[in-house]
C-alpha cells in the first residue's frame, strides 16, 4: 500500500511538472491565451494554464465553440492561441476549426490529452486513436513522450514546443497538434512540490523571439518581375487576405504596386483595401455589377492580371477572368495554389510589400486607369442611389449601411453564404479602416458566432453580419458571454431559412426545397437571447439600424435582428442586376 501511494504521488508530480513546463514555455514563446474545455485526462495541462500568471486561461464547455473562439482570436492578433482538451471524442470537435485554420493560414496550438499506450486499443473508456487525428490539416503532429522530470526529458519537451510554435508561424502558418499521454493520477497532490522554481526556470529557457509570423522572403524570378512590369494594361485582383504585416502596411504595398504599374485594383471586401480607399484612387469595388454586361468594358481587356491571395468571391468576376486572354501572375505569401481557374500562370511567393519594392517604376498609360475608374464611379453612383431609395428591409442594404456608418477601426466578421456575397456586392470603398474577417478557407457556416466572439475578445468593439442559419448553427457559442472581454454586436438577418438557396436552380423544386434546402428553423431569436441573458432588439427600419451601429457598446453581446423575406430579397437583387444587362 505504501509503495502504491508513493508511486501515485510521484506520477502526479511528474504530470504536474510536465504541464507546468508546457505552459511556461508557451508563455515565453509569446502565447497569451489558452482556451480549455473541461475534462479529466487534460488535468495537468488545464491546472498549469490556470496557474500561470503570464497566460489568460479561458474555460469553454463546448470544444467546437472553444476551437472557433481560439480561431477568431488568432485571426485578429495573428498570434497562435493554444487549445486544451481531454481524451476521446473531445478533440474530434476541434476538426472544423482546425480545417479552417489550415486553409486560412491561422496559427493554432492544439494540445490534446490522451490515455497512455497501455490503455489504447483495449476498450478503455474515453479512448480513441488520436495519432495524427487531423491528418494533413495540421502543419505538424507531435506524439509527446510520457512525462519524466529528468533534465534531458524536460529539455526534449521544451524544444518540441519551440518547434511546434515555429511550425505554426512559418512560411505556411497554421495549426499544429501535440498529443499528450498522461497516466493516473492526474490531479496534483496538495502541498507536493512537483518542480522547483529553479528547475522550471532552467528547463523553460528559450532564446527565440516570441510569437512573430515569419517574414516572407522574396522568391521572385527577375524575368517574371520584368514580364509583369512590361504590361501597361493590367489589373491587380485581391480577394480574401489577412496580411501578416497588418492592414495599413498591406494597403500601402498594393497602392505602391498600383502606382508603379499604372493598374487599377479589383478588391474584395475580405481584405483591408476597401477600408483604406483614400490611399489608392484606383480601387474598383463594384465589378460584380458592371461585369454582368461585359460590353461596358469590352474595350478594356487587360493583357495581364496580378492576383494577390485568393480570388474574390464573385462568380461573375471569376467567369470574366477565366475567359480573358491575359498573362496571369499569382502572388501568395503562402506556398499554396490560389487559382481554381487553372490558368497558365506564373507563381510568385512573397509579400505584396516585397514585390512592390522589386517592381521598378513604369511608363504608365493614364487613360487605362481613368477609363476603369469612370466605369466604377458610374456604377457606384447608381448602386448607392438605388440602395438609398430602398425603404423595405432588403438584406443587401445592411452591408451597405455598415460600410458607411460603422465607427472607424471596427473589427467586422462576415458569415459565409449570402452575408459575404451581399458584402462583396455593396460594401462601399472608403476610409473607415474596418478590419474584415471571415471563415473563407473552407467557406463553411459552422463556427460563425464563436469565431466572431474570438475576433472581439480583448479587441475593439466588433460586429458580426450573419444570417439566421449561420447564427443558429453555432448558437452554443452564446455560452461564451461570460468569457468575452469586449463587445460584439450581431446584425442578424432573419429570413427564416437559407437565403443563398433561393438563388440556385434547386429553388424551383417546390416539393423538396423548403424542408431540405431552405430548412427554416422558426426559432424565436428573442427567447433564445433571453435564455442567455443577452440583449436583443428587433430592428424594423433602416434609421434604427443606422443609429445602433454608429455607436457600439464597449462590452457584452447584443443582437440586432432584422426580419426580411428571402424570396423578396431574391427578386429585388435580380431586379437590380437586370439593370446592368
Amino acid at each position: 500500500m505504501t509503495t502504491k501511494t508513493f508511486d501515485a504521488v510521484a506520477c502526479s508530480s511528474v504530470n504536474s511538472a510536465w504541464g507546468a513546463l508546457t505552459m511556461e514555455v508557451l508563455a515565453r514563446l509569446g502565447v497569451e491565451t489558452v482556451v480549455v474545455s473541461p475534462g479529466s485526462r487534460s488535468t495537468p495541462l488545464t491546472i498549469a494554464a490556470a496557474r500561470n500568471a503570464k497566460l489568460e486561461a479561458i474555460s469553454v464547455l463546448d470544444e467546437r465553440s472553444a476551437a472557433f473562439f481560439a480561431l477568431g482570436l488568432a485571426k485578429r492578433t495573428r498570434k497562435p492561441v493554444a487549445l486544451v482538451c481531454t481524451s476521446g471524442s473531445a478533440a474530434a470537435n476541434y476538426y472544423p476549426a482546425v480545417i479552417e485554420a489550415s486553409m486560412s493560414g491561422t496559427p493554432l496550438i492544439v494540445l490534446t490529452a490522451d490515455r497512455p499506450p497501455e490503455l489504447r486499443d483495449c476498450s478503455s473508456g474515453q479512448t480513441i486513436d488520436q495519432f495524427k487525428l487531423f491528418g494533413d490539416y495540421v502543419r505538424a503532429f507531435y506524439e509527446i513522450a510520457l512525462p519524466e522530470t529528468s533534465t534531458e526529458m524536460l529539455a526534449y519537451l521544451r524544444q518540441t514546443l519551440l518547434h511546434a510554435v515555429n511550425r505554426s508561424l512559418g512560411d505556411n502558418p497554421g495549426p499544429v497538434q501535440l498529443n499528450f499521454p498522461f497516466r493516473d493520477p492526474l490531479a496534483p497532490v496538495e502541498g507536493e512540490s512537483f518542480i522547483s522554481e529553479s528547475a522550471l526556470e532552467a528547463a523553460a529557457t528559450v532564446t527565440t523571439r516570441p510569437c512573430e509570423l515569419v517574414a516572407v522572403g522574396a522568391n521572385f524570378d527577375a524575368v517574371a518581375v520584368e514580364r509583369l512590369s512590361s504590361h501597361q494594361h493590367g489589373l491587380i485582383v485581391v480577394g480574401s487576405h489577412n496580411p501578416r504585416d497588418g492592414d495599413e502596411s498591406f494597403a500601402d504595398a498594393v497602392t505602391m504596386l498600383s502606382q508603379k504599374l499604372g493598374w487599377p485594383v479589383f478588391c474584395d471586401v475580405l481584405n483591408p483595401l476597401r477600408g483604406h480607399a483614400f490611399e489608392n484612387p484606383a480601387l474598383v469595388a463594384h465589378y460584380d455589377a458592371f461585369l454582368r454586361d461585359t460590353s461596358a468594358v469590352e474595350a478594356l481587356k487587360p493583357t495581364a492580371v496580378l492576383q494577390i491571395g485568393a480570388l474574390p468571391t464573385s462568380k461573375v468576376l471569376r467567369q470574366w477572368l477565366g475567359d480573358l486572354d491575359a498573362v496571369s501572375f499569382l502572388l501568395s505569401d503562402r506556398p499554396v495554389n490560389t487559382d481554381p481557374l487553372h490558368r497558365v500562370a506564373t507563381c510568385m511567393h512573397g509579400s505584396a510589400h516585397t514585390l512592390a519594392e522589386h517592381v521598378p517604376h513604369q511608363r504608365v498609360d493614364p487613360d487605362w486607369t481613368a477609363q476603369w475608374m469612370e466605369v466604377e464611379n458610374k456604377t457606384a453612383y447608381r448602386l448607392n442611389a438605388k440602395l438609398e431609395q430602398t425603404s423595405e428591409l432588403f438584406e443587401g442594404k445592411a452591408a451597405w449601411l455598415m460600410s458607411n456608418h460603422l465607427p472607424v477601426g471596427t473589427s467586422v466578421f462576415i458569415a459565409s453564404s449570402m452575408s459575404v456575397r451581399y458584402a462583396e456586392f455593396f460594401w462601399c470603398a472608403g476610409n473607415r479602416a474596418c478590419s474584415v474577417f471571415a471563415n473563407r478557407g473552407a467557406n463553411g457556416i459552422d463556427g460563425t458566432l464563436g469565431t466572431a466572439l474570438g475576433v472581439a475578445h480583448r479587441g475593439r468593439p466588433a460586429v458580426l453580419l450573419t444570417g439566421d442559419l449561420a447564427f443558429l448553427h453555432d448558437s452554443n457559442a452564446l455560452m461564451l458571454k461570460q468569457q468575452l472581454k469586449g463587445s460584439l454586436t450581431i446584425v442578424l438577418i432573419n429570413n427564416n431559412g437559407g437565403g443563398i438557396f433561393e438563388h440556385l436552380p434547386v429553388a424551383s423544386m417546390s416539393e423538396t426545397f423548403e424542408d431540405y434546402f431552405a430548412t427554416p428553423q422558426s426559432v424565436d431569436i428573442a427567447t433564445l437571447c433571453s435564455a442567455h441573458s443577452i440583449e436583443h432588439e428587433l430592428v424594423e427600419d433602416w434609421e434604427t439600424l443606422t443609429d445602433r451601429i454608429a455607436l457600439l457598446p464597449s462590452e457584452g453581446i447584443r443582437v440586432l435582428e432584422l426580419r426580411t423575406d428571402r424570396k423578396a430579397d431574391r427578386e429585388l437583387l435580380a431586379e437590380l442586376w437586370r439593370s446592368y444587362r
